[in-house]
C-alpha cells in the first residue's frame, strides 16, 4: 500500500516538474540561436544548458510514467502522449550530445533538431493538456470564426447516425472513387482499352491489357499498377483530372489485398489500425471499438443534481462537453446516508467513481447495482469483503476495479471472472495470495491484475 501510494504521490509532481524542461528547452534554443558558436565559454554554457534540459526531461518523463500507473487515464489517449514525450526526451539527448565541445556537427543539423524539438514540445504539451482538461482544451475559448476554420475538412463524411453495418467497402467506399476518377473513360458507352468499370464483374474481366483486378494480388491488378505510376508515365491513370489521393490509393490497396469482396460491411470486418485511422480521417467514419461511455446517449442532468452532489462532499466533472456521463469522487471522511442518496440521484450518469478511503461498509455497496453505465470503480482502502461485491453482476461494462487495501480474499477471482470487459484489477495489500493469482490467471485471461510492484 505504501509503495502504491508513494507512486501516485511522486507521479503527481509531473505537472510541476514538466515546466522545468519546457523552460530550459526554450531558453537553451534561444541562447543557441543568438550566441556565437566561436567562443569556448559560450559553447560550455550551451552544453551545460542542454545537460540540465535533458536531465529535467528524463525526470519529468519518469514521474509522468509513475502517474500513468494509477489507472486514472484512458489508455488510448495516454499512449500517444507517452510516446511523443519519449521522442522529445530522445531529441533533447541528441541536442546535448551535439553541443559537447568534442562533438563537431554543422549548425544546420542543430537547427533542424531544434525545430523538431519545438514542434514536439507543442504536440506533447497539447496532448498533456487534453488528457487533463479535455480534447477541446486548446480551442475552447477561441473565436467562433477560428473554430469554424479549424473544423473545415475535405472528408467524405457519412451521416453520424449511419450504422457501420450499412456501409459496404466496395459499394460505399471503392465504387464512388472509381466513379469519380475512372468512369468517364470506362463505362457502358465508352470503354477505352476495352475496359468497363461500372461493375466488379467488369473490373475482374478487364480489357485488352488484361484484368484490372486480381483479388489478393497487387502486382497483377492493372488498376493498382496504373494509379500508382508516375504522373509523367503515359500509362498513368487517370490521364486527366484529379489523380487518386494517397488515402484513396491506400484504401484500394487494402481492399485488393483483402480479396476485393463486395459483401462484408464495415461492422463485419476486423479492421487494422491504419485503415481505422484512414476511415476516420478521410471519411469521418469511426470504426474503432469504443468504450461503453462513448456510446451512451443520455439527456443532460439538471443543475440541482450537481448541487446535491456538491453538498454531499462529492466533486464531479462531465467526460466532455457533449457527453453528460460523470466522473465522481468523494472527499468526505465517511460515506453517510446523505452521500448515498446523492449517488442514487445520478446513478445512471456515473461512469467513473472514486470512493477510496471513505469507510465504505458492505450494505452500502448495493447502490452500485443501479449504476448501469459504470466503467471505472475505485474502492481502495475500505473495509469491504468479497461477499460485499454481489453488485458486480450488474456492472456489465466495468473495465477497471480497484480493491487495493481492502479485505477481499482469493475468492474475488470467482466474482470478477464474468466481467468480460474488465481490463485492470488492483489487489495490492489484500488477502489475495499472489501465487494463487498466478495459478488461476487463465480464469481471467483478459484482465491485468496488479497485486504488487
Amino acid at each position: 500500500m505504501i509503495l502504491l501510494d508513494l507512486n501516485t504521490f511522486i507521479g503527481r509532481l509531473h505537472p510541476v516538474l514538466v515546466h522545468l524542461p519546457i523552460g530550459f528547452l526554450i531558453l537553451t534554443v534561444g541562447i543557441e540561436f543568438w550566441v556565437s558558436k566561436t567562443q569556448q565559454k559560450q559553447n560550455q554554457l550551451i552544453a551545460s544548458a542542454w545537460f540540465f534540459t535533458f536531465i529535467s526531461a528524463v525526470l519529468s518523463a519518469f514521474v509522468g510514467w509513475l502517474l500513468s500507473q494509477n489507472g486514472h487515464y484512458i489508455d488510448s489517449e495516454l499512449s500517444l502522449h507517452q510516446w511523443m514525450g519519449i521522442a522529445l526526451v530522445v531529441f533533447i539527448g541528441f541536442a546535448w550530445i551535439m553541443s559537447l565541445p568534442n562533438f563537431v556537427v554543422s549548425s544546420t543539423i542543430k537547427n533542424i533538431n531544434n525545430g523538431i524539438l519545438l514542434v514536439l514540445l507543442l504536440v506533447v504539451g497539447h496532448l498533456g493538456g487534453s488528457l487533463t482538461h479535455g480534447s477541446d482544451f486548446l480551442l475552447e475559448y477561441a473565436s467562433e470564426d477560428f473554430q469554424a476554420q479549424e473544423s473545415k475538412t475535405e472528408k467524405r463524411s457519412f451521416n453520424e447516425q449511419t450504422p457501420l453495418d450499412s456501409i459496404f467497402v466496395y459499394k460505399n467506399l471503392i465504387q464512388p472513387i472509381l466513379s469519380e476518377k475512372c468512369m468517364a473513360c470506362h463505362n457502358g458507352s465508352i470503354q477505352r482499352g476495352g475496359l468497363n468499370m461500372l461493375s466488379l464483374e467488369g473490373l475482374l474481366k478487364g480489357g485488352k491489357s488484361g484484368s484490372a483486378l486480381v483479388a489478393k494480388n497487387l502486382q497483377k491488378s492493372l488498376l493498382y499498377d496504373r494509379i500508382t505510376r508516375s504522373q509523367k508515365d503515359e500509362k498513368f491513370m487517370p490521364p486527366t483530372g484529379t489523380p487518386f489521393t494517397y488515402q484513396e490509393i491506400q484504401l484500394v490497396e487494402w481492399w485488393i489485398e483483402k480479396g476485393a469482396n463486395t459483401e462484408p460491411s464495415l461492422a463485419e470486418l476486423n479492421l487494422e489500425p491504419r485503415i481505422q485511422r484512414l476511415l476516420l480521417d478521410h471519411y469521418a467514419l469511426d470504426t474503432r471499438e469504443k468504450p461503453w461511455y462513448e456510446t451512451v446517449q443520455l439527456e443532460p442532468l439538471p443543475k440541482k443534481s450537481f448541487t446535491i452532489l456538491e453538498e454531499a462532499n462529492f466533486s464531479w466533472r462531465t467526460l466532455s462537453s457533449d457527453n453528460p456521463l460523470l466522473d465522481v469522487r468523494f472527499h468526505g471522511s465517511e460515506l453517510d446516508a446523505k452521500a448515498l442518496l446523492a449517488l442514487e440521484e445520478v446513478a445512471p450518469y456515473i461512469t467513473w467513481l472514486n470512493l477510496s478511503d471513505s469507510n465504505l461498509q458492505g450494505p452500502q455497496t448495493k447502490v452500485f447495482a443501479k449504476m448501469e453505465n459504470l466503467t471505472r470503480l475505485q474502492l481502495q482502502k475500505n473495509p469491504i469483503r468479497v461477499q460485499d461485491l454481489t453488485f458486480l453482476d450488474s456492472l456489465k461494462h466495468l473495465t477497471l476495479l480497484n480493491l487495493h487495501s481492502t479485505l477481499v480474499n482469493n475468492t474475488v477471482l470467482e466474482k470478477v471472472k464474468n466481467l468480460s470487459h474488465l481490463e485492470k484489477l488492483y489487489l495490492w495489500n489484500t488477502r489475495v495470495n499472489p501465487t494463487f493469482i498466478e495459478r488461476n490467471r487463465a480464469r481471467i485471461p483478459n484482465t491485468t491484475v496488479i497485486s504488487g510492484i
